[in-house]
């Protein structure tokens, strides 16, 4: 069914190549991509139709019995669950062309490469840069409204602490550094909580839900409209030049001692 030999102009000419029936499940397939990732330019790339933004998000072939659909590896593995009644590859999914394309799926994968795109084009730190665990980009993808606020909390974090590694932790994204927790977020009754493990002492009036044992203090938020950058990108700071040491509280049965 694909003409590798031949080069299209646009995704358009693409798609005028198949007959009718498929090139219906072709303009469900570009529609929902661009419904995922506003602003994608759309190319040819390879032979195929491909949208990129800071890079190439994904790319898609008619192929004999399938629409081979290719988002990079990462996703197969994220997604690989959702993904067990298509066959897979690295990198590639298989969409039987006599049966509805899983659309839904299809946009939750944009929707993770456009903030894997994201993260990956944050500046580079001259300090060894961590990417953002492909566990958070999923997590934060599952809440649904919230998802462009927990994306944006956890750019924010990963640019101004990008030596941290982080993690799913007890439910929720946690940024650590040497193995100690610093920020994370949460969803609870009363919004959004980002929460720094040593907020009770840098002297912020926004963070001003305190722990009553330890010395984490919290603000909540219930729209992205509520997050202010000055803010976040001062208690970033903060946050690691003020450190208590909770990676040791076990060993010192519950006792926190002041790091930095």
């Amino acid at each position: 069914m694909n003409k590798p030999a031949l080069k299209w102009k646009d995704i358009d000419t693409y798609h005028a190549q198949y007959p009718l029936k498929f090139q219906k499940l072709l303009q469900q397939l570009r529609k929902v991509i661009k419904q995922a990732a506003p602003g994608a330019t759309e190319t040819i790339s390879y032979g195929m139709p491909a949208f990129k933004k800071n890079k190439t998000l994904v790319y898609y072939a008619v192929c004999k019995d399938h629409i081979g659909f290719y988002p990079t590896p990462k996703p197969i593995i994220v997604f690989k669950k959702e993904l067990e009644n298509f066959k897979t590859s690295k990198g590639a999914v298989q969409f039987p062309l006599n049966k509805p394309l899983p659309l839904s799926l299809i946009k939750k994968i944009v929707q993770y490469r456009v903030e894997e795109d994201a993260v990956f084009n944050q500046p580079k730190s001259t300090k060894k840069s961590n990417t953002l665990n492909s566990a958070i980009l999923k997590y934060n993808l599952n809440q649904g409204n919230d998802k462009n606020l927990c994306n944006l909390l956890a750019r924010e974090i990963t640019r101004a602490l990008p030596d941290a590694e982080n993690e799913i932790w007890h439910g929720h994204p946690v940024w650590f550094l040497d193995g100690n927790p610093i920020a994370g977020y949460s969803k609870q009754k009363a919004g959004w909580r980002l929460m720094f493990w040593s907020g009770a002492d840098f002297s912020e009036e926004k963070l001003n839900v305190r722990g009553s044992k330890f010395k984490d203090a919290s603000v909540f938020y219930s729209s992205i409209n509520e997050i202010q950058k000055p803010d976040l990108d001062r208690w970033l700071k903060k946050a690691r030049n003020i450190q208590w040491d909770y990676k040791n509280i076990v060993k010192r049965k519950g006792k926190l001692i002041r790091l930095k």
